[in-house]
């Protein structure tokens, strides 16, 4: 397949790194002069490898593409709505934002055929060409909108290093990220620890587990479908992880805060329900996310 990818950020680089590697036929649209013509994926303790891919910096030479990869930042999206607005309707579109408001973006697409996917791998960048692969984790995708056939053979492409899998209730996945976003993220940022110290540290743990019963309390249909162990086995599992909101922080980006804890926090609000722990965080975050430079 011939594969636009929109944003070269670690989940952009690690798909075109994967899918170039099953011989898919990789572009990349960027708008960061600082990257070359070179990206890198570096796995585990080797040398970083260059990635076969072409790049290009307008959204009008990925009209011949058979699908695009849209991984930009939900807060960017809207940057780029002429430009996809622009595109042949018949071109796939694949969405890999975190949070939930991405897909009311997705809906006021034209395109006929729209997939959502939820990304559990773990990657950083290293620099603005080379992302580093931290742990393996499966890609799920569904359709949000009309046919399956467009990305077939992109579900062919799952390899033990790069997983992904089809599944028909794509929404509550991104529910459930959502909300496990929501217990690590907020935490770990205002705190400045990696995931693990959430179930290290009693009282992070306690403040996790508070927040966790807040949640369920709220939507009571999650109390079987998301346990507090998987909670803990995530950030056990993760420990030494710095989450992606604390990464945003300590890199001077904007937060995804809107999309992960305000979207969750509104689905609260549409059951006449509030979350306090929670409110408190965004509130926090929220003044963080005005600081310096990360109104760009």
């Amino acid at each position: 397949m011939k594969i636009g990818i929109v944003g070269a950020g670690s989940i952009g680089i690690l798909f075109g790194a994967y899918l170039a590697e099953a011989n898919h036929n990789i572009t990349f649209l960027v708008r960061n002069p600082k990257i070359s013509d070179s990206l890198y994926i570096k796995k585990s303790n080797i040398a970083p490898q260059l990635i076969t891919c072409n790049l290009e910096y307008r959204m009008q030479n990925l009209y011949e593409m058979d699908l695009i990869i849209i991984a930009v930042k939900y807060h960017h999206l809207h940057m780029i709505k002429d430009d996809l607005d622009a595109l042949p309707s018949t071109i796939p579109l694949l969405f890999l934002q975190n949070g939930l408001l991405h897909l009311s973006f997705a809906k006021s697409l034209m395109q006929k055929n729209i997939m959502i996917g939820s990304v559990l791998h773990g990657a950083t960048k290293i620099n603005a060409n080379t992302v580093q692969h931290l742990g393996v984790g499966v890609t799920s995708i569904g359709i949000y909108k009309g046919e399956l056939y467009p990305i077939e053979e992109l579900l062919k492409s799952s390899s033990e290093h790069f997983p992904i899998i089809f599944i028909p209730n794509i929404e509550e996945v991104l529910f459930k990220k959502a909300m496990l976003n929501c217990l690590i993220n907020p935490l770990t940022t205002i705190a400045q620890v990696p995931n693990g110290d959430l179930v290290k540290v009693e009282a992070y743990k306690t403040i996790v587990k508070n927040m966790y019963e807040e949640l369920v309390n709220v939507f009571e249909e999650w109390r079987e479908r998301l346990s507090w162990e998987e909670v803990v086995t995530l950030c056990t599992n993760t420990q030494y992880n710095h989450s992606s909101m604390l990464k945003d922080y300590e890199n001077g980006r904007l937060m995804e805060l809107d999309t992960i804890v305000g979207a969750i926090i509104n689905e609260a609000q549409k059951r006449n329900k509030e979350l306090p722990i929670l409110n408190t965080f965004y509130l926090l975050l929220n003044e963080k996310n005005k600081v310096g430079d990360r109104h760009h």
